[in-house]
């Protein structure tokens, strides 16, 4: 039976503090995407604010949509490790906000910058809003999450 829940979109975002190579983090960022849609990150936004003691931060952002979105999130599952695989799935509930239906990744920015995914709950991060339709429970999320796993090659 085809699943009902939907990947409606992906919010991207990650900080180049005044200390980072801001095209190291577009690369980081650039990393994460699957190979068919590397050239969205051509959209990029990218906002400059000041820090509380005046530093220059860099804001970077991205919004995928639809079928771009599945495809950054079928990427991610299946670069992930499987360990990492586990505990994404393990902690979903502490990940989800199932009344807006997003679930929320941190991935660490310096891995991505090396080709690697790994999840990472500190600050140095490349942070995931995935916002999906359909998915009213999280073990129905579980699932379908499982359903895209098992399609990794």
């Amino acid at each position: 039976m085809k699943s009902k829940i939907k990947v409606l979109r992906v919010s991207i975002k990650a900080f180049a503090h005044a200390t980072e190579d801001i095209n190291k983090v577009r690369n980081a960022l650039k990393n994460i995407l699957p190979d068919e849609i590397k050239n969205a990150i051509n959209n990029l936004n990218v906002t400059t604010v000041k820090g509380h003691y005046g530093n220059e931060i860099n804001i970077l952002d991205l919004t995928l949509s639809k079928n771009d979105s599945y495809s950054l999130l079928k990427n991610i599952l299946c670069k992930l490790e499987e360990t990492e695989r586990n505990i994404l799935l393990a902690s979903l509930s502490s990940r989800l906000d199932v009344k807006h239906s997003h679930l929320y990744i941190r991935l660490s920015k310096q891995d991505a910058y090396l080709g690697k995914l790994k999840l990472l709950d500190g600050s140095d991060v490349i942070k995931l809003v995935i916002t999906f339709s359909g998915a009213k429970k999280i073990d129905d999320l579980r699932s379908f999450l499982e359903d895209i796993v098992r399609q990794c090659k």
